[in-house]
């Protein structure tokens, strides 16, 4: 833009010399539309200038970690009618690792809109968030540059890469179920139960009659069922970006694989700040995906909190609790 002003600045001033040293109409006309024609270029452009919409989108929503993602940026242009130059400059921050970088780009020949992307940074694990902090667009000489309002983010989340890793085979087995009962949904037969006060809507059939005769208060049976012992896998939420890749990593294999062994868990971690613990039930592999974003969304610093510091990882007697590490992995019996 500024070599473009230099040369009117000179076309100016020759025209304003010209109309000094040469007296008649056609100096004055000259001088008149040297003057006058940059209005009227950014009156033709303007309209364009004022109806433009910028849209900022991923090209996946997420990729696993050193994959390759690019955000995607679209000038839509319904005048059509022309521009000269657009001045885009995007920021990006990683919400996991805090690490921020940002970026300009000149796009020229805008009259039927304009598209360019912008590669990614997925060398380390987080949800990288793509915001554009300042738009310009110039006029058909390229004179005059005229900010525009921008809004809207596009997110892209960066997923841990599965680690090799040698499952534990007291999480494999078998010999955790049954070492807990709970009540059966909907009741039905069964050879162990508990005694409890009737509450409405238990059924009739399943009151203890003569132990209610000797009470003289209704005793229901609740039938209970054998079920697995409650598997917690925790974490903690800070340490340096290889550190967390590290981690994550591991963190997902061992999800993975008690998934596809059809072993239900929870995933937890502490704020490293707080302390509040982070508690997510996983099922499937939505779940899974679930705990992982929100993980990669919070910021981690260096140092932290560590959850084993004295927050409650399981929140019932009798389950069995791993702490994933970047080295290795932490098992024992829950308290």
């Amino acid at each position: 833009m500024l070599h473009r002003r230099v040369a009117y600045a000179a076309a100016l001033a020759a025209a304003l010399l010209f109309q000094i040293f040469f007296k008649g109409w056609f100096s004055a006309f000259l001088l008149a539309l040297v003057v006058i024609f940059p209005v009227l270029a950014l009156a033709l452009s303007l309209p364009a200038i004022l109806s433009c919409a910028l849209e900022l989108s991923p090209c996946v929503p997420a990729v696993e970690r050193g994959g390759a993602a690019r955000f995607q940026v679209r000038l839509r242009n319904p005048a059509g009618l022309p521009l000269s130059l657009l001045r885009v400059r995007l920021s990006y921050v990683n919400q996991l690792t805090g690490q921020t970088e940002t970026l300009r780009r000149e796009v020229r020949g805008a009259s039927r809109g304009a598209a360019f992307s912008l590669d990614a940074d997925t060398a380390h694990c987080g949800r990288l968030v793509c915001t554009v902090t300042r738009l310009s667009i110039c006029d058909l000489l390229g004179l005059c540059s005229l900010p525009r309002p921008v809004s809207g983010q596009a997110e892209l989340l960066v997923l841990p890469v599965p680690a090799s890793l040698e499952i534990p085979p007291e999480l494999t087995g078998e010999q955790d179920r049954g070492k807990r009962l709970r009540p059966r949904p909907g009741g039905g037969p069964g050879e162990d139960y508990d005694l409890r006060a009737y509450r409405p809507g238990d059924p009739m059939k399943s009151v203890h009659w003569k132990l209610s005769t000797k009470r003289d208060e209704l005793v229901v049976r609740e039938v209970l069922e054998p079920c697995r012992a409650e598997l917690i896998l925790s974490f903690d939420h800070f340490g340096t970006p290889e550190t967390l890749d590290a981690v994550l990593d591991r963190l997902c294999a061992l999800s993975r694989a008690l998934l596809e062994r059809e072993r239900p868990h929870r995933i937890q971690w502490a704020d490293p700040v707080s302390g509040a613990v982070e508690d997510h039930s996983v099922e499937d592999a939505r779940g899974l995906r679930a705990a992982l974003a929100a993980a990669c969304s919070a910021p981690a610093p260096e140092t932290g909190r560590s959850i084993l510091d004295g927050a409650l990882c399981v929140q019932s007697a009798g389950g069995r609790h791993i702490h994933v590490t970047a080295h290795g992995l932490k098992g024992g019996a829950a308290v």
